[in-house]
């Protein structure tokens, strides 16, 4: 398989001897993505599995990461609609996004900064309108990625009428045409992945087996009672869903189904997960206003392995 500019995409060659391929980069920007994380994460990957699944999908690191390096078939889901939709166009149609996204980089780099704001907000808007309902796949997977790549800090939050509603980020040069990261997720996908749905996290109970491997990246639980970020999607994240989580990982745990899951550092976490393996790492927020409170804070890793 070649690129857009038809150059071949060496990542998907084999290390020399092995099945496996190399990681790649995950295409989106995504608050809480633990790209940054992975180094810390990796000791606690399991050393062999069969196949892969990861029901709240975001930008996908830890799928981009070890499923490649593993061959796993994948089992990929998330509750986000329009992310979800992102990820089938990038596979179905790739060369008329990166067209797509190719156009839209160049108004948008060429543009003063006054008409970058009414850019980014007329696209922003667009759900605003009926006629959003009306949006082909492919335009409402450009509008994703560009606003993943132009809203403030990669966040995707709505309201509770699924609207979104993250501010300008005001980047100066926001990477949007960057053909080689996107065709070469787009391929990644292709290879491994068996199933990519808009679904709730229980679906792992219809697939997951005896020797996969789950890994779990819920909205976590807020730090403080002023710190909660819920509306990821409009039904929002809440204590009882947190409940329902650690319940799954129970049903998985009796099946001799690998999990690892990733939350907040906080004492009610740590006791719905009594009895499993529980490690704290060190991550780096970055989504305060206040650069002052930014900084690393501890996450919990659990997993039953």
């Amino acid at each position: 398989m070649s690129s857009s500019s038809g150059e071949p995409l060496q990542p998907y060659l084999p290390y020399p001897g092995t099945n496996t391929l190399a990681p790649v980069r995950p295409p989106l920007k995504w608050a809480g993505g633990k790209r940054q994380l992975i180094p810390q994460m990796r000791p606690y990957f399991p050393k062999t599995f069969a196949r892969y699944h990861e029901p709240f999908l975001g930008s996908g690191a830890v799928f981009f990461f070890l499923a490649p390096q593993r061959h796993s078939p994948s089992f990929l889901s998330d509750l986000n609609p329009e992310l979800v939709n992102f990820y089938r166009v990038l596979i179905e149609e790739t060369e008329a996004f990166l067209a797509e996204i190719r156009v839209l980089e160049n108004e948008y780099l060429k543009a003063s900064w006054p008409e970058r704001e009414t850019l980014y907000y007329r696209w922003r808007n667009a759900d605003r309108a009926p006629e959003f309902a009306h949006w082909s796949p492919l335009q409402r997977a450009v509008r994703f990625y560009f606003l993943n790549r132009t809203a403030y800090n990669g966040l995707y939050r709505t309201n509770q009428q699924g609207i979104f509603n993250v501010p300008w980020g005001r980047y100066k040069r926001p990477a949007l045409y960057r053909p080689q990261v996107l065709e070469n997720a787009a391929e990644i996908l292709r290879r491994l992945a068996r199933y990519l749905e808009v679904a709730s996290f229980e679906v792992v109970l219809d697939h997951a087996q005896a020797g996969d491997f789950v890994y779990f990246d819920p909205p976590y639980a807020p730090l403080s009672p002023t710190s909660a970020f819920t509306t990821y999607t409009k039904e929002g994240f809440g204590a009882d869903d947190q409940r329902r989580l650690a319940s799954v990982c129970r049903e998985l745990d009796r099946r001799n189904v690998h999990f690892l899951l990733s939350n907040s550092a906080v004492a009610w976490i740590r006791e719905l997960y009594r009895g499993f393996k529980i490690v704290t790492v060190q991550a780096r927020r970055n989504i305060n206003s206040k650069g002052d409170k930014r900084g690393h804070v501890g996450e919990l890793l659990v997993c039953n392995y």
